[in-house]
């Protein structure tokens, strides 16, 4: 890899100082360009070989929506808090990384996302025909009110099961340890390709997940006689209203997003090592 693009959340403490450090490293390092970006527009990274995401995982995530097609892998420098996608989180381990990327010594997984289409009973709704992405989960919750809501859950067309529950996550493997972890959901390796469905606080005695195909169809209903606004978030990155009769339907994406794994890092070891800060 010789062009970069740095992708740079300046929000975060040190984001900037630390882009300078990894900027100056590659550029004195063989690198022909190393470009920053705030919006990661498809059209403006033609030539880039890579790029560098820094932040936390949700950086990383929106990198991903925004190229989303392009083919363009993404590595991610840990600035903060925990962060599972991310490669490195010490500013020591960083040179290492670069020089991994500079010279080849790296590998790519293929992480699946979801689709996304919203559909409305309400006439006096706007339909949404364009699918939203989702790296790792689509969740519908419920409004504010503090009543439970209802949710009917249809597999490939037929009916799996209605919950009363706070909300529903249908989660990547990737996203399996982000909100589904908290929620109670299992831990899937994320080069898999699967879909998980987790219950948010569920009034039942059955609150396991259910774990699909990546090529089922799942589709949430809100129930016909739900009272308030319900809603439905793709990544946290986008949400929408969703109203009585109001569903949603997800599956697995033709899209990927290509990340990067430096040679000798696994799922398990990077999962021990987050899980002992834990």
């Amino acid at each position: 890899m010789k062009r970069f693009c740095l992708f740079i959340n300046k929000k975060k403490e040190k984001a900037e100082e630390t882009a300078a450090f990894v900027r100056e490293y590659l550029l004195s390092h063989s690198a022909e360009t190393v470009m920053d970006s705030e919006d990661l527009f498809p059209e403006e990274l033609y030539g880039i070989d890579c790029v560098i995401s820094l932040g936390g995982d949700g950086t990383i995530i929106r990198a991903a929506r925004r190229i989303a097609g392009t083919g363009i892998p993404i590595i991610g420098i840990n600035i903060g808090h925990l962060g599972y996608l991310t490669a490195v989180s010490d500013r020591e381990e960083i040179p290492g990384m670069l020089n991994a990327l500079l010279s080849g010594n790296y590998s790519i997984e293929e992480r699946m996302m979801l689709e996304g289409t919203i559909m409305h009973e309400n006439p006096g709704m706007p339909a949404e025909p364009n699918p939203h992405l989702a790296l790792n989960e689509v969740v519908l919750f419920r409004s504010p009110s503090g009543a439970a809501s209802h949710f009917r859950v249809l597999v490939n067309g037929a009916f799996l099961n209605e919950y009363k529950a706070d909300g529903i996550i249908i989660s990547t493997p990737t996203g399996s340890t982000a909100y589904n972890l908290s929620a109670g959901g299992p831990i899937v390796d994320p080069a898999a390709r699967m879909t998980i469905l987790t219950p948010i606080c569920a009034h039942a005695l059955n609150r396991s997940s259910i774990v699909l195909r990546a090529e089922d169809t799942i589709e949430v209903v809100v129930s016909s006689d739900q009272e308030g606004i319900q809603s439905v978030s793709f990544d946290g990155a986008v949400t929408k209203e969703l109203r009585a009769g109001s569903r949603v339907r997800v599956t697995g994406s033709d899209l990927r997003t290509p990340l990067i794994r430096l040679s000798g890092g696994t799922f398990f070891t990077q999962l021990r090592s987050k899980m002992t800060v834990l």
